[in-house]
């Protein structure tokens, strides 16, 4: 047996070039007639689509109510997403779900009549709604702006598509704000009402707490009691002092010593009046019970105190939501309005041709070159060339 030589690279290139060049006819008109017809269609069959884009800012970044009453509680952000105020991010994503929202996509179905302009002979309203939103597109780029497009065979009805859509979008989430604050404003309402009232009742309570037990300024009534009580024991020792001079000296019996004695019982009284709170009228206060009303005072003073700033808080969100529920301002500034662009964007002609072509050729080559080994096998009666002759016979003839 001879022995077969490898069969280059080189060689099989020429062998598929020489069986194209066989069929040279067959090769020319499976490429010809499907690039004509690509050709025919994108050229006049086929509508072109233009596009329209703009770009968009998220809503202006400000300093929200959710950080100011995050802070007044000490940072409990739990507290402000139950209550319904977001932050910036949040709005840009509220601003997100409207733009990418059924109803709004529904919205611009109505108003341009899109079931005719898209000649849509479909059942449900989802298909329509599915054609619409192949058409439109939104993202975040690169400078974390909102860019969104929308393709049409009409450029002037693809621009206003995106302006109606910005429009809409703006003041859906105005209004999405609005009731937001108008939430808000309600719960810092009732809460101020309580507030109050728990102020005015604390209030009442304290002033009753004042006049019943005398205390008015604990700090200013101790130092005074303190005070008085040092001066009258250094009376007390001083007259202590002199009668036990005037004793030694004179007796018991003398007339100085009875007045002394008469001083004496009358500091005595005073201190013990003094000890026993006899004098609260005066604002001095009972050093046994000192203690206690003094704790009691402050703790009713600190709580009066933190009404007072949860009320002043209070009082200030109310009024600054009552502002933001008012307020009826552009959130979503346009930076590049969408405009007219005659520029076609599909169907792209150059790259269908080229690939078309491309395709039909090759499996133009494909064909002339399984023909041709075909023959190849045949003519040396090869268990291939029969089976490839029963399956033509089967396909072409259909018979057994």
């Amino acid at each position: 047996m001879e022995k077969q030589e490898p069969i280059g690279f080189v060689e099989i290139c020429l062998r598929i070039l020489n069986n194209d060049l066989k069929h040279f006819k067959f090769v020319a008109a499976f490429v010809l007639i499907p690039t004509i017809v690509v050709f025919v269609m994108v050229m006049w069959v086929v509508k072109p689509k233009y596009a329209a884009s703009a770009i968009v800012t998220p809503p202006a970044s400000t300093q929200s109510m959710a950080g100011a009453l995050s802070g007044m509680l000490g940072g409990a952000s739990g507290m402000t997403s139950f209550l319904g105020l977001s932050e910036t991010s949040e709005d840009a994503n509220a601003v997100w779900t409207i733009l990418n929202s059924w109803e709004l996509h529904n919205m611009v179905i109505d108003k341009f009549d899109l079931a005719r302009h898209y000649e849509f002979k479909g059942k449900f309203h989802a298909d329509l709604l599915k054609e619409f939103r192949k058409n439109f597109g939104l993202e975040m780029n690169k400078e974390e702006m909102f860019s969104l497009y929308y393709k049409d065979t009409d450029p002037k009805l693809a621009v206003k598509v995106i302006q109606f859509m910005l429009e809409k979008a703006d003041s859906s989430f105005n209004a999405f704000k609005t009731r937001q604050a108008r939430q808000s404003r309600e719960y810092f309402q009732s809460r101020l009402d309580s507030c109050e009232h728990a102020l005015d009742s604390l209030l009442k309570d304290f002033v009753n707490f004042q006049v019943t037990n005398n205390v008015y300024e604990p700090t200013v009534q101790l130092e005074a009691t303190i005070k008085y009580l040092s001066e009258l024991q250094a009376m007390r020792e001083e007259v202590n002092m002199e009668m036990n001079f005037e004793k030694l000296d004179r007796g018991e019996n003398s007339k100085r010593y009875q007045e002394l004695s008469k001083r004496m019982k009358g500091m005595n009284s005073a201190l013990g009046g003094t000890l026993k709170g006899k004098h609260s009228d005066i604002g001095i206060m009972e050093l046994k019970k000192s203690p206690q009303l003094y704790s009691e005072y402050l703790k009713r003073e600190a709580e009066i105190r933190i009404q007072e700033a949860m009320y002043k808080v209070l009082r200030q969100q109310s009024e600054q939501m009552r502002m933001e529920e008012a307020k009826m301002l552009t959130n979503l500034h346009v930076l590049e309005p969408p405009w007219e662009n005659d520029k076609k964007i599909s169907p792209k002609r150059g790259l269908l041709l080229v690939f078309t072509v491309f395709i039909t050729f090759f499996f133009a080559t494909l064909l002339c070159n399984l023909v041709e080994y075909m023959r190849s096998e045949s003519r040396t009666n090869s268990k291939t060339a029969a089976e490839w002759d029963f399956f033509v016979k089967k396909i072409f003839f259909w018979r057994k």
